[in-house]
C-alpha cells in the first residue's frame, strides 16, 4: 500500500481596523477581514500556500500573504489548523491572525489571486467556498470576543549554541557562539520578521548578544542590553525587567540563559518550558493575561 502524502501550507486571516460612519458611539473601529478569490480553482478563501524548501512555516505564511495579496503582516495569535483531503493524502494548513502593518499598496493581481475583498464576518462567512475555512473563521471570531486577535507578542529566547565552558579560558560573559550556534543564529531572523518583532533585548554575555545581532541588524534597529537578564541575576531583577517589557506595544524578544528561563515564565505568568540552546517561545499576552503561548518554530516538515 502507498504511503499517504502529507503536505504542509500556512497562512493567515488577516484583519484591520476601519472606521465605520455608521458605527454607534463607542464602537467608530471595525474589524475587516480579508478573503481573496483563486481564478484556478473559483473559490474564496483565506491566503495561505506552501513553504520553500528549508522554510519555517510562519515565515511561509508572511511572504505567502504579502505575495498573493501585497500587504506586509505580523503574526499573532495562533489559528487551529485546517486538516483536509486532496489527491494522494492530507493537507495540514497552519494558521494565525493577522495583522496588516506599514501603509496598503494598491492590489495588483497575479497568477495565485485575481480579486480580494475586505469584508465583516458575516459578509466572509457567506462568501468562503469551504467548510473548514467557515470554522477557522469561526475560530477567529471567538478570539475577538475576548479581544485575543489584538494580543502583544513577546519572544523569550535561550540564546544559540555556543563553546563548551571547558573549552574556554576567558571571561564567560565573553564566551562566544560556535559553528552551530552562529548557523542557528542566523535561521532566527526570518522567524522574529515573521512576528513583527521591533524591540531586541538581551542578556550582556556574549552568547545571548550572538544569537540576536543578526536579527537586529536585518531590522536596523538597538541592541538593548540588560543585565536583569543575565545568569548573575535575582528575581526582582528579571521581574522588572519582563514588567516593563510586557507593558510596550511594539512586538519584542528578549535573549536569555537556561537558569534564568523559570524566573522568565514565572515574571510573564506561563508555565515554564525547557528551551534547547537558539530554542524559543512566542507569548501572545493582553492587559497583562497570557492569552497563548507556542513554540518559536513550526519546520515544514
Amino acid at each position: 500500500m502507498a504511503r499517504e502524502q502529507l503536505t504542509t501550507a500556512a497562512g493567515g486571516v488577516v484583519w484591520r481596523h476601519r472606521a465605520s460612519p455608521s458605527s454607534e458611539p463607542g464602537d467608530s473601529r471595525r474589524v475587516e477581514l480579508l478573503v481573496a478569490h483563486r481564478p484556478r480553482y473559483d473559490d474564496w478563501t483565506f491566503p495561505k500556500g506552501k513553504p520553500e524548501t528549508g522554510e519555517d512555516l510562519a515565515a511561509t505564511a508572511v511572504r505567502e500573504i504579502a505575495e498573493e495579496t501585497g500587504l506586509r503582516v505580523r503574526l499573532s495569535h495562533p489559528l487551529p489548523d485546517t486538516t483536509y483531503r486532496i489527491a494522494g493524502g492530507r493537507k495540514v494548513v497552519s494558521y494565525w491572525s493577522a495583522r496588516t502593518i506599514g501603509p496598503e499598496e494598491k492590489f495588483k493581481p497575479n497568477g495565485e489571486v485575481d480579486e480580494i475583498r475586505w469584508v465583516r464576518t458575516g459578509e466572509a462567512r457567506k462568501l468562503l467556498t469551504y467548510k473548514h475555512d467557515v470554522e477557522l473563521l469561526d475560530a477567529f471570531a471567538e478570539l475577538r470576543e475576548d479581544k485575543a486577535h489584538r494580543t502583544r507578542t513577546l519572544i523569550v529566547l535561550r540564546h544559540a549554541k555556543a563553546k563548551s565552558r571547558d573549552s574556554w579560558s576567558g571571561d564567560d560573559l565573553d564566551r562566544p557562539l560556535n559553528g552551530v550556534g552562529t548557523k542557528q543564529a542566523k535561521t532566527l531572523t526570518p522567524l522574529l520578521s515573521a512576528y513583527g518583532v521591533r524591540r531586541v533585548v538581551s542578556s550582556p554575555a556574549v552568547r545571548c548578544t550572538q544569537t540576536i545581532e543578526p536579527f537586529a541588524h536585518d531590522i536596523k534597529t538597538f541592541l538593548e542590553i540588560d543585565d536583569r537578564l543575565s545568569e548573575d541575576t535575582r528575581f526582582a531583577d528579571v521581574n522588572r525587567s519582563v514588567s516593563a517589557m510586557l507593558d510596550r506595544k511594539k512586538p519584542a524578544v528578549l535573549c536569555t540563559h537556561r537558569p534564568t528561563l523559570p524566573w522568565i515564565f514565572d515574571a510573564v505568568g506561563a508555565d515554564t518550558v525547557d528551551l534547547k540552546p537558539g530554542e524559543g517561545v512566542v507569548v501572545h499576552h493582553r492587559r497583562g493575561v497570557v492569552m497563548a503561548v507556542e513554540p518559536l518554530g513550526r519546520p515544514s516538515a
